[in-house]
Order: structure tokens, then sequence, then C-alpha cells
């Protein structure tokens, strides 16, 4: 269902000074002798053409409504206002080329007014000018962050497929909008991509069951929200009737529910022989065979797409899917008795995920119980690794006042940290992080101390939300782009996505700002041991061990390389 808001503003913030424009009349010098009286002000002579316009297109009758446009274009009292406004009417009336003809000489203006360039933009993308569209929309946007020009651009962005972005735009302008059907829709959609199931609900509020896309996105949500017996009983109707094309999308869902409420021969009865060799999908159907005791049926499935898991990370997007199989499939071959045929598959995981703590564990139960007990030991050091890199990242965080001698070898000493940070760091220790994070966030609203950008950029990575926490990096670089903590920051989430080659060059140049920054120091340490550099890695864990002895994260992979050395 499309909705109407953007047009009724893309009128309404250029009829609001319209307005002002026609009452404000140049003086005029009082009559000799005489004491002006009262008058009212005469309205515009543009005024009643204009009225006829925008009735002639709130009826339908768009042809007539072009001929009216046209004749007050020509009027000697035309106005840029009013000129703005005559091209927000045609875009309106499906003339979006006459638009971006009248909105592109003052859209191009340095000085050009938010509601000009939303207009522009829309303009422009009905017009089949994307890039140019997309230009006009960002500027309104940063002239106004609450420019509905923000809802054009999310929606653009989201069919884009750059959800993270999408999302930020989208969420804020659907909660100030609720009547905005269409972008709370497309909002909560972006939700559920993002495993946002608390935020889905909240954006699907009102919205009745009777819509299948509303049931189904609901459903999706519950599951996030590990509710599955909610989530069966909303999507189970929905299976037996829903619109063409929505089938699978509905079995997957319902199948992902249906474990969650503990019934795993019904989950695998529902996407059986339906997985087109998708790989989320075969490997929800491989864990609903494993888990209602059908190994072998689970190794079946998974098999073919086991024996196709690239050797390294570089060729993957994702890696979510084949760092799933990885583990899954090792799993199956561990229960089965067949530990040394698991360690490849728990060492692909590793390498597609070096953070993940749970495949390092996986690789070292694997590789004891293969006999290799010493590679089990590293694993198991990588594992604690891992598991701590969210305390090693907090290094960029503030940290407690040093003492008296400490403070004057380093310089002034920090501000204390304001109430709002220090209630984001409490809750964070108490674990409880989305709660952390709506608080430091709050205090960014406020407040421009950088330490909140770090806390938060912390907080989203201990969430595993690398994306949210690398474009809250880039925010805080973009305010100060030569702070070594944000270039760290942005380094960092960047690392946490895979991204590595970026990584390494942010970390480098972190390390140029503030050549002791152990933070930076110890994430390139990891990349360059990824990259085989071993003895560029050994000199910087050295260096940093030399700085701060404690620093176990160093210390445990400086062990590992020296063993590795030895042997």
């Amino acid at each position: 269902m499309r909705h109407k808001i953007p047009a009724l503003l893309s009128l309404a913030l250029l009829a609001a000074p319209l307005a002002a424009e026609q009452t404000a009349q140049p003086a005029r010098p009082a009559a000799p002798q005489a004491a002006p009286a009262p008058t009212a002000q005469p309205e515009s002579p543009l005024q009643k053409p204009l009225d006829d316009a925008i009735h002639l297109v709130q009826t339908g009758k768009n042809a007539e409504a072009f001929q009216k446009l046209q004749a007050i274009e020509k009027d000697p009292n035309m106005t840029p206002l009013v000129l703005s406004l005559i091209g927000a009417l045609y875009t309106e009336i499906g003339k979006p080329q006459e638009a971006l003809r009248v909105l592109k000489p003052q859209a191009d203006s340095v000085d050009a007014q938010p509601a000009v360039l939303y207009n522009a933009g829309r303009a422009a993308l009905r017009a089949g000018k994307v890039d140019e569209g997309r230009v006009y929309l960002t500027r309104s946007v940063l002239k106004q962050p609450d420019s509905p020009a923000a809802r054009e651009l999310g929606m653009l962005t989201a069919r884009d497929g750059r959800v993270v972005e999408a999302y930020s735009m989208l969420r804020p302008w659907a909660l100030r909008n609720p009547n905005d059907t269409e972008a709370r829709l497309m909002a909560a959609d972006l939700a559920v991509q993002l495993e946002r199931g608390d935020d889905a609900i909240q954006l699907l509020s009102g919205f009745p069951d009777s819509e299948p896309a509303v049931r189904l996105l609901r459903g999706k949500a519950l599951v996030l929200k590990k509710d599955g017996p909610g989530a069966v009983a909303l999507l189970k109707p929905l299976l037996t009737k829903h619109p063409q094309g929505m089938d699978l999308e509905v079995r997957r869902s319902l199948a992902e529910a249906e474990l969650l409420a503990g019934q795993p021969a019904e989950a695998a009865k529902l996407i059986d022989g339906k997985t087109a060799g998708h790989p989320a999908l075969v490997l929800l159907l491989a864990r609903a065979q494993r888990q209602a005791g059908n190994a072998a049926a689970a190794a079946a499935t998974l098999k073919p797409l086991a024996d196709k898991l690239p050797a390294n990370a570089d060729a993957i997007g994702d890696p979510r899917p084949v760092m799933g199989i990885a583990l899954e499939y090792g799993s199956l071959l561990m229960e089965g008795g067949h530990a040394a045929e698991a360690v490849p598959f728990y060492q692909k995981a590793t390498v597609y995920n070096p953070r993940s703590a749970d495949a390092w564990k996986a690789l070292a139960k694997a590789l004891d119980a293969a006999g290799r007990k010493d590679e089990a030991q590293k694993a198991l050091a990588q594992a604690t690794a891992a598991a701590n890199a969210p305390a090693r990242q907090a290094a960029t965080a503030p940290k407690a006042p040093p003492s008296a001698p400490a403070a004057a070898a380093e310089g002034p000493q920090e501000q204390p940290l304001s109430e709002g940070l220090q209630k984001a760091l409490q809750l964070m220790s108490q674990g409880q992080s989305e709660a952390a994070l709506t608080a430091v966030r709050q205090e960014i609203a406020v407040s421009k101390d950088p330490r909140a950008r770090m806390i938060e950029v912390r907080i989203l990575l201990s969430l595993r939300r690398p994306e949210d926490a690398l474009k809250s990096a880039e925010t805080a670089l973009a305010t100060d782009p030569t702070n070594a903590d944000y270039v760290y920051l942005k380094g960092a989430s960047e690392m946490a996505l895979q991204r590595f080659s970026a990584a390494e060059q942010d970390l480098r140049k972190a390390l140029q700002l503030q050549p002791r920054h152990l933070p930076a120091m110890d994430d390139l340490a990891v990349l360059l041991l990824r990259a085989n550099k071993k003895e560029e890695a050994r000199k910087l864990l050295q260096q940093v061990l030399q700085i701060n002895p404690q620093d176990q994260v160093a210390a445990a992979n400086l062990k590992k390389l020296n063993g590795e050395a030895q042997q």
C-alpha cells in the first residue's frame, strides 16, 4: 500500500513559507499628516490560481492541473518559492521532467533549502536519474535530518540492499510517522534482516495479522525472540493460505519456529525436498534432521555443501552460512566418532570467523579427541583470546583515573565520565548490553564527549553487530579524522566484518597517528598472522608485551607463533 505522506509533505514544506511570503508585504510610507489606518494585507495574486491548481491535483484532474501550472509559471508575480511549489506539483501529476526543469536551478545552489532539495530528489528519481536524485536527497537530509528526504533515501537504499544504512534512516522516520504504513513495513523487514526482533515487533504494532506480509514478519520477529510456540501459532495458518511466491519463506520461518518449539520432525517435513540447494535452507534442514535423531540423513543433506566449503574467507560474503555448515557437519562427524575427520571442518570455521570463541572451542575438543593434545591447548588459548576480544577493544574506552605519578607522566588527566556514560558502562558490566546501548546513545544525543562513540562501538561489537559498529566508527571519524582511537574502531569493525585488507590499512593508520596504541597493535598482529607475515607479527607482539607485560592476548599469540617456529 503506497502512502501519501511524502507527497503531502512535499507541498506542506513549501506552502508554509509561501503563506509567510504572502503576508510579508513591503512597508509603505504613511500619508502626510495622517495616521495609517489598519488594513488587511492584500492576498498574493498567485494564491487563487495556486489553490485552483492544488485542487485539480487532489481531485486527479492532472491534465487540467498541468495547463494551470504552466500558465502560473508565466505570471510576472512569480517568486522562487512559488516556482518550487509548482515543481513539487509537477512531480505529483506525473511530470518529473518538468519538475526537474523548474527545481534544478534552485536545488543546484549551495544554499538550497531542504524542501527544495527533497522535491528535486523525488523528481529526479521519477525521471530515472537515480544518482542525481540520491545526491539531492542526501543534501536535504544533511541540512535537515528529520526531512522526509530521509524516508525517500531510506527506501532507495533498502532497494540497493544496504540494509544497515537504510534502517538507520527508515526506523526514526517510521516511528515519527506511524501512519506511513509502507515505510513502517519496510523498516520492520529491515529490522528482521538485522535480527532485531524487538524493533520489528515495535514497528509492526497496530498492523492486523490478517495481512499475510505482516503475519510473516511478526512470525519472523518471534523466531528472533526465541518464542517458538508463539511463532508456530502465528505462522501455521499462513501455510495453508498465503499469496503466490511466499510459500518457501513461510515454510522456512515456520520450520525455524518448530525447531524452537521442540518439534524438529515437523520442521524437517516443511522443507525436505524444497531447499533448492540454498545453503541456509540446507543447513536448517540438516539441523532439523539431526535434532530429530536422524544423523545419517543430516550428514547426507549437508555433505554436498560441506565438500565444497572454500579454504579461506576471501571469496565469501556473509560468513555465517558457510561457518554454520562447517560447524554442523563437524558436530555430526564428532557425534559419529570421527574426530579426526571433524578437525578440518572446525578449522575452516575458525578461518571464516577467527573471533568466534565457539568455533575455537569446538576445534579444541576435536583435536583433543583425535589425540592432538598440544594443538588442542593452542586452540583453547585462541578461544580464550576470542572470548576476551571485547575486553581488548575496551582499551580504547575510558579507564579509571591514573595515579598521580602516572598522570604527571601522561599529561592532563581525563575529565570524569558523565552520569550517562557511567550508567552505560555499569549496564554493560552487568551483561545488559542493549540497555547500555540505549544509555550511551542518549548521551551521544546531548554530549560531545568523544568517549561516548568509543563505548557505543565497543557495545555494538560485543552484540555482534559489526555493520552498526562500523557506521558508528565512521560517524565518529568524520568529526575528527586524526583521532587514532576512532581510526582503530573503524579497523576493528572491519575485522569483525571480515574486511581484512581495509582493516589492516586502518590499523596501520592508527599506529601512524599513535605508535603505542595497544589495541591496534594487538589486532594488526592477528591480521599479520593470518596473512602469514609472521616476523612482522612477532616484532609487534614483542613491542606490545614490552609496553604491557600483562596483555594475555599478545602473550598467547606470541607463544603460539614461537611454538610454530620450533616445530
